[in-house]
């Protein structure tokens, strides 16, 4: 096969994308040069293979695969693989944390890097975060969806690269701490008590106290973490801060932290679809947060869900159409969209009409 030859990162690989390389694994092919890509192999790369980039051929008509793996769905897929194993690193990152050793950051900023060099493709990452997963899997999950979702608020903002970086790595470290509360409390699906709040709430500090005296490490980051749950109103916690006192990275985690944290099962609550959160966000948060960096999320947000299909409360499935920002949760809905009796559901006009899910 004649065409260019180029290096890519394992996150950036595609459905449809061709090896130039036999990738070699203690003395065995673990995929052969020549292959086509796919969701499976894309996997067994992420999970197996030890270097961080593969050569492929330059993407060219004769050297795709003109089939439907590259659909949304296949996007999406691939998305979840990644992620997932964004997981498990983020998952063996915590469970390495010891409260008496200095903390090793190199995967966070390997992570963070990976994250802002290969991840663009919104559409499926706002999928993968949205879809259902094991509730134990909930804090290793929710501090890589953060970091996604606050990278891509960052990006919105027109951050310098470096404060992306910076942001991204806080938003990766703001809910360490958790692993120093007593778990019983921290999986407690019951009620808290109130001595039993104010131990969760401590994480945040635990949190800091762990990142304060790494060498080197850009004091945004540490502050970021310590401020995630600060408020403008001063109602937040730990130290009670209002409006300019709260660092900028942790106003952008705060509100990202609350959005992940309402469309996810939780031992204590269920999940809700995020067109409810965004308008629950809108509506009584305006006070809490930034209003711009709110602002943005909600409407970037919004324009990303225009076009997606949902399940409604009669069992239909239909197509976003238009989301109305003053009613973000009762958007306009097409059903058989692809067939000759296409109709139209407004569903600020049908109020026993809702949506339940967004669907893969």
């Amino acid at each position: 096969m004649k065409a260019n030859v180029e290096s890519i990162s394992i996150y950036g690989l595609k459905p449809g994308m061709i090896l130039a390389e036999d990738l070699i694994l203690n003395g065995l092919t673990l995929v052969a040069k020549e292959i086509a890509l796919n969701s499976s192999i894309i996997k067994k790369i992420l999970e197996f293979y030890p270097l961080d980039s593969v050569s492929i051929y330059t993407p060219k008509e004769e050297t795709l695969v003109p089939s439907s793996e590259n659909s949304r769905q296949e996007n999406l897929i691939q998305t979840e693989n990644v992620l997932n194993h964004f997981s498990n690193r983020m998952d063996n990152f915590l469970n390495s944390i010891d409260k008496n050793k200095e903390l090793d950051l190199t995967e966070i900023r390997s992570m963070s890097k990976e994250i802002l060099d290969n991840l663009n493709d919104y559409d499926s990452i706002l999928k993968s975060i949205t879809n259902s997963r094991d509730i134990d899997e909930y804090l290793k999950r929710h501090c890589v969806n953060v970091a996604l979702l606050s990278s891509m608020l960052g990006k919105w903002l027109n951050l310098p690269s470096k404060d992306l970086s910076l942001l991204t790595y806080a938003a990766f470290l703001h809910d360490i701490g958790k692993t120093k509360v007593d778990q019983t409390i921290l999986n407690k699906p019951s009620k808290l008590t109130k001595p039993e709040f104010e131990e969760i709430k401590k994480h945040s500090v635990y949190s800091y106290d762990l990142l304060r005296n790494i060498p080197y490490l850009d004091e945004s980051v540490s502050l970021g973490v310590l401020m995630h749950h600060e408020r403008l109103d001063g109602s937040g916690y730990p130290m009670g801060l209002k409006e300019d006192r709260i660092n900028t990275f942790a106003k952008i985690i705060g509100i990202i932290d609350m959005f992940d944290a309402m469309i996810s099962d939780r031992v204590y609550s269920k999940k809700l679809n995020p067109f409810a959160v965004l308008e629950i966000m809108q509506h009584d948060c305006m006070g809490l947060f930034d209003y711009n960096y709110l602002n943005t999320f909600i409407k970037q947000m919004s324009n990303y869900y225009t076009g997606e299909m949902v399940r409604l409360s009669n069992g239909s499935i239909g197509k976003i159409i238009k989301i109305d920002l003053n009613n973000i949760s009762r958007p306009l809905i097409s059903i058989n969209s692809d067939s000759k009796d296409t109709s139209f559901i407004d569903l600020s006009s049908e109020k026993d009409l809702f949506i339940i899910e967004l669907l893969p």
